[in-house]
Formats: C-alpha cells, structure tokens, sequence
C-alpha cells in the first residue's frame, strides 16, 4: 500500500528490477514535496550489458539505431528513471542520485512515484538484475 512519506522519512532499499515495466515504491509524491532518491552500485544487465543506475555513456550500435525506442528521451540507455504512476506520460532521469521537488506535474492528486530502467519498450525481455533505492524525504 503507498503511503506518503514525512519528512526526514525513507523508504528502502527497494529492489528495482530492470526487467520491469514500473517498479511501485510505495510512496505517494505530494505537491511541493522534495526527495532524494538514491541507488546503490549495484550492475543491472542489459542483455549482457552491465551498467549502474546512471546508465551506459555510450550507447551500442544497436542502441543509437534503437533510439526512437527508447522511453525516457531524455535519459542514458539503462539509466534508473522516475514515472509519475504507472504511465509514460511524466518521466524523469534519477540515475545514482537525484533531489527532486515534485510540482504536480501529473493529473494525478498524489501519483505513486515508480521506477525502472530505461530501455526500448519492446526490450526488458533480456534484461536481469536489480538496484537497491533508497527514497528519502527531505522537504
């Protein structure tokens, strides 16, 4: 069941498996909120792939031709990414760290902050592993 954090409240370590679509993390975001959302080293796999939460600096062959695929733009391939709720509509890249202030930006009234790794839409069939996030409010 999400909830909405407190500040000074965390949440985690949540494993964010990288062959998921959305992963919830239970935490209900709240308008003028701000959070640090923060990954472990841990390596997910891409196929045979390995990266960190911040995704891959330079993209494969395949990758740069896939590019229109992929569902964070404004992301790295396998970049840890945010979703307001389950839709593609609000994404935001999160990588090993990031301090966010969440400012309604979807018609949600308190949407599930998920997250995933950034890959094309059609490709999580191939992908293995998991990173440890922690989610902490800190305003």
């Amino acid at each position: 069941m999400a909830t909405r954090l407190a500040v000074g409240q965390a949440v985690g370590p949540l494993a964010v498996a990288s062959a998921e679509h959305y992963v919830p993390t239970g935490v209900l975001l709240e308008i003028g909120g701000t959070y640090d959302i923060s990954s472990d080293d841990s390596r997910w796999l891409d196929w045979h792939l390995a990266a960190s939460a911040d995704g891959r600096v330079e993209p494969t062959l395949a990758q740069f031709m896939a590019q229109w695929a992929l569902r964070c733009k404004e992301g790295r391939w396998f970049q840890l990414i945010g979703a307001l709720g389950r839709s593609d509509a609000h994404l935001f890249p999160v990588g090993m760290h990031l301090r966010w202030t969440y400012k309604g930006q979807s018609n949600e009234v308190e949407p599930e902050l998920q997250l995933f790794a950034n890959d094309a839409w059609f490709a999580y069939f191939n992908n293995h592993g998991s990173v440890g996030v922690t989610i902490r409010r800190v305003g």
